[in-house]
Order: C-alpha cells, then sequence, then structure tokens
C-alpha cells in the first residue's frame, strides 16, 4: 500500500468523524427538555461521553494494536486541543462564554484540576495501573459534584411541544449508528497513525499528541459551530468540559487494562509545564466576570500555538536522526 492510499484512509476516516457529529448538539437539546434538566449538565454528562467515543475507540485500538502510547498521546493533545483552541476560539467567535449558572467557581477549580492530572502522572515517563485507578476514582467525584450541582436544574423556556418517544428513539438510533461510525473510522486512523510513526521512526504517542488530538476532536469542532448558530453555549462548554474529563476515565482504562508502560517522557515534559501554566490561566479569565472573553479567549490560543511549535520541532528532530 503506497503512502498516498495511506494518506487518502486517514483524512477519510477524519471525515468519518465529522459527518457523524453532526446531529448530537440538538439531540441533546431535546433530551434536556425531556429530562427538565440544565443544558450544560445533560452535555457534561451525556454528550461529554458521546463526544468521546472517538478517544475511547482510539483506545481500544490502541490496546488491540499493542501501542497504549498512541492513546495516551491523543488524551494529553486532546485535552491541550479541547482547553487551548477549541474554547478560546468558541469563546472569539460566540463574543465570549458565560459561565455564570453554568458551573459554580468550586466545581469549575475541581474540574480543571481533574483535567490536569493526566498529564502530571506522564511527566515521569511511565504509566501504572495504580495511576489508572486514581485517575478513574477522580471522575467519579467530579461527577458526582456536577450531577448535585444541577439536580434542581431545569431548562429555561422549553418549547411548547416536549419531544416525543417516537423523537427520543430516533435520536438513540442516531446515536448508536454515530458511534459504530466513529469507532470504524477511529480503528483505521490509529493503524494510519502507527503505519506513519514506523514510517518516520516517529514515536507513536508523538503521533496520538498531535495529529490524533486534532482528528479525535473533530466532533467538539462540529458542536462550536453548531452551538453558536443555534445560540446554545452552555451545552457547547458543558462537552467541552465533559469530554476534558472524560479522558480521565479513558486514561484509566487504558492503564488498568496495559499495565506499566513506558512513554517518551521529553515529548510530555515542555506540554504538561504549558498546561500548569495555562489551566490557572483559564480558571482566573473565567472568574472574571463569569466571563471568557475574546481578548482571554486570544492569549489563550498562544498556549496552543507554543505547543504546536513544540511538537513541530520534535517532529523534526526525529525524523532527522
Amino acid at each position: 500500500m503506497t503512502i498516498f492510499v495511506n494518506l487518502v484512509i486517514f483524512f477519510a476516516s477524519a471525515s468519518v468523524l465529522w459527518f457523524f457529529a453532526g446531529s448530537l448538539v440538538s439531540a441533546v437539546d431535546r433530551l434536556a427538555k425531556h429530562l427538565h434538566k440544565s443544558g450544560f449538565s445533560v452535555a457534561f454528562l451525556v454528550l461529554g461521553l458521546l463526544t468521546s467515543i472517538s478517544e475511547f475507540s482510539v483506545a481500544t485500538n490502541s490496546i488491540l494494536a499493542g501501542a497504549p502510547e498512541v492513546s495516551i498521546g491523543n488524551l494529553i493533545g486532546a485535552t491541550f486541543v479541547i482547553m487551548f483552541l477549541i474554547i478560546p476560539i468558541f469563546a472569539i467567535a460566540g463574543n465570549g462564554i458565560r459561565l455564570a449558572h453554568a458551573i459554580s467557581q468550586k466545581n469549575l477549580l475541581f474540574a480543571l484540576a481533574a483535567i490536569t492530572l493526566p498529564a502530571l502522572l506522564v511527566m515521569d515517563g511511565n504509566v501504572t495501573a495504580t495511576e489508572g485507578l486514581l485517575a478513574v476514582l477522580v471522575y467519579a467525584a467530579l461527577f458526582y459534584a456536577i450531577r448535585r450541582q444541577h439536580t434542581t436544574l431545569v431548562t429555561a423556556a422549553p418549547e411548547p411541544e416536549q419531544p416525543g418517544v417516537s423523537t427520543l428513539f430516533r435520536d438513540i438510533g442516531r446515536i448508536l449508528v454515530g458511534a459504530v461510525g466513529i469507532f470504524l473510522a477511529t480503528h483505521f486512523l490509529v493503524e494510519e497513525s502507527v503505519y506513519f510513526a514506523d514510517l518516520f521512526t516517529i514515536p507513536a504517542s508523538l503521533i496520538g499528541l498531535l495529529i490524533l488530538s486534532i482528528g479525535t476532536n473533530l466532533p467538539e469542532l462540529v458542536i462550536a459551530v453548531r452551538s453558536i448558530a443555534g445560540k446554545r453555549m452552555d451545552i457547547a462548554f458543558g462537552d467541552y468540559l465533559g469530554s476534558a474529563s472524560m479522558n480521565l476515565v479513558i486514561f484509566g482504562l487504558v492503564a488498568m487494562t496495559s499495565g506499566t508502560f513506558f512513554l517518551e517522557a521529553n515529548e510530555f515534559f515542555l506540554t504538561t509545564g504549558l498546561i500548569l501554566v495555562g489551566v490557572p490561566l483559564f480558571y482566573l479569565f473565567a472568574r472574571s466576570e463569569h466571563k471568557l472573553s475574546r481578548v482571554e479567549g486570544g492569549i489563550l490560543v498562544l498556549f496552543y500555538i507554543i505547543f504546536l511549535v513544540i511538537q513541530l520541532a520534535n517532529l523534526v528532530r526525529f525524523a532527522t536522526t
């Protein structure tokens, strides 16, 4: 199989991810109204899981391929993409993100700390089953805190007509078909990523960190566009925090399933440093007037640009040695 064919398969798989992400926002909006819950809480607890199907798929296929480091690289990179590319661009394009009534300051701080955990755990260059269990337990505590905060919240201004049973089953069917499509697409994405890593003698974890992290966040990019158009900022922000937090569960499952395995620590050292500086800055911005402004979003994008330059330099270094 030629390099051209492999490239076609890679980008075709990414296109499939984009296609099957299309109807998630409207489905979650209807579900929130049906359950009389806030859009943010349903997005965090449900949409965050659904848009993480691609990350789950990468994890499964990476374990089956005997390359769990691909998944770990993807998870760290995906968190970076969400926090410092998608959310900031969402804030810039949507004239800011208002956080009032979406999530408490306490839970936002908890969520950001949890999101940072996987990057901290890989700094020593190895991942253990114990670290995986810790990640899962932290997510369980966060899940409980978010659910408890939003138990009594309802959606504002419900539609005159509540979604019927047939509509809900139709949405569930779309979700199941989309899940299968996304799983198959990420199977090929992992295969092609391993192929290019071997071809250019690049660590597979670096491919996951830099390239797969964009591909597996295509659903979140679609949700950003659709949420801005539909003025459902709460759904998008809930999905982003939920998706980034769900990476804790995936990290834990990969670690507990694969046992101890080693990574190229140098690949993650600077990235973790950027996260440790950028996430507290994100929190400070979010606290100011309970809003992430366009200017603040632009500042956060700079962290992604630095990350991109560092990882491209790593690619060049590995390709020339």
